[in-house]
């Protein structure tokens, strides 16, 4: 019986922290949908391609669905992937990694990452995306990108790439 328990609790704990394990993002954090909220309405979203980098189960993709934009997830961790196609079956979720997703076509890419991922995705973020687009950060702040706009209460960032 602890046997079981121990694989359950190991299995649960490589699932949630499987991304960071893999030096490949954050392990598992939701998102605060009222922020996420507050900063699609700033950007305005309606029309444009969202990507979120990371895109957990779902419920912020789906949030930016319901607001009208076409949204991209993407997600290293099949089991999240597949929760959340489940949640968001119009969206487009690709279960890869986010380092290696062009994001050339992004009007607007979302992300709730960890500080050290926030520095790699800064590079890639100001090396790929057209100087229109705009990144919403969650939580924290982005390093080397031009901050626009934010809300201390929520937590909320919006920045646009810097100029190489």
């Amino acid at each position: 019986m602890y046997i079981i328990a121990l694989l359950a609790v190991l299995a649960v704990s490589l699932h949630m922290l499987w991304p960071h394990i893999v030096g490949k993002g954050a392990g598992y954090g939701a998102s605060n949908l009222r922020a996420a909220k507050w900063a699609f309405e700033h950007v305005g979203i309606e029309g444009k391609t969202l990507y979120e980098l990371g895109c957990g189960y779902g419920s912020v993709l789906a949030l930016a669905y319901k607001m009208g934009a076409r949204a991209v997830g993407v997600e290293i961790d099949p089991i999240r992937a597949l929760m959340c196609k489940l949640r968001c079956p119009r969206c487009r979720v690709l279960l890869a990694d986010m380092f290696k997703i062009p994001l050339n076509d992004a009007d607007v890419v979302y992300i709730f990452q960890y500080p050290s991922v926030n520095r790699k995705l800064a590079e890639k973020l100001n090396k790929e995306l057209r100087k229109d687009a705009v990144v919403v950060s969650y939580y924290w702040e982005v390093p080397d990108m031009q901050l626009l706009s934010k809300n201390d209460k929520m937590k909320i960032y919006i920045y646009k790439p810097k100029s190489l």
